[in-house]
C-alpha cells in the first residue's frame, strides 16, 4: 500500500445548527473510553474474561474569540451546561475521504482571557453524550 497524506485545511462544524468553522483554530475528537477490564478466575489461563467500558468521547476546541451576539464565545457562555446537537465534517468534498461525526455534546463555557496584545482565543472541551455516529460521505 502507498502512503496517503492530507493537510488539515477545511472542516464544517455545527453546534445547534449554526456553523462556526470560520472561527475555529484547532480541534480534536477524542476517544476517552477506558480499556476493557480483564477479570481472572481460578479456572486456569483460559478462564479469564473482559468487560468493555462504556464509550466516552469528547471534543477539544480552540476558537478565535468572538463575543458578538451569537458568536462562538457568546454561544458557549450563554448555553453553559446545555446539551446540543453537533456535526463535524472532516475533509468535506474529498471523494473517498469525507466523513462526519454526528451526535450531542454538553456545552461548557470557555476559558476567558490571555496575554496582553495577543489574539484572544476561546478554549473548551465538550463532553459527548454517548458515542458520536461515524458516517462516511
Amino acid at each position: 500500500m502507498t502512503v496517503n497524506h492530507r493537510k488539515l485545511k477545511e472542516i464544517v462544524f455545527e453546534l445547534a445548527g449554526t456553523e462556526y468553522q470560520v472561527q475555529l483554530h484547532d480541534w480534536k475528537v477524542n476517544n476517552d473510553t477506558a480499556d476493557p477490564k480483564i477479570f481472572n478466575t481460578y479456572g486456569g489461563d483460559n478462564e479469564s474474561f473482559a468487560e468493555d467500558e462504556d464509550p466516552k468521547y469528547s471534543i477539544d476546541l480552540k476558537f478565535y474569540a468572538d463575543w458578538r451576539n451569537g458568536g462562538i464565545s457568546d454561544f458557549l457562555t450563554a448555553h453553559d451546561g446545555e446539551t446540543v446537537a453537533f456535526t463535524l465534517t472532516h475533509h468535506p468534498g474529498i471523494v473517498g475521504e469525507a466523513h462526519q461525526y454526528v451526535g450531542t455534546v454538553q456545552i461548557k463555557a470557555p476559558s476567558v482571557g490571555g496575554e496582553i496584545r495577543t489574539t484572544e482565543v476561546t478554549e473548551t472541551t465538550l463532553q459527548c453524550v454517548g458515542k458520536p455516529t461515524y458516517v462516511r460521505l
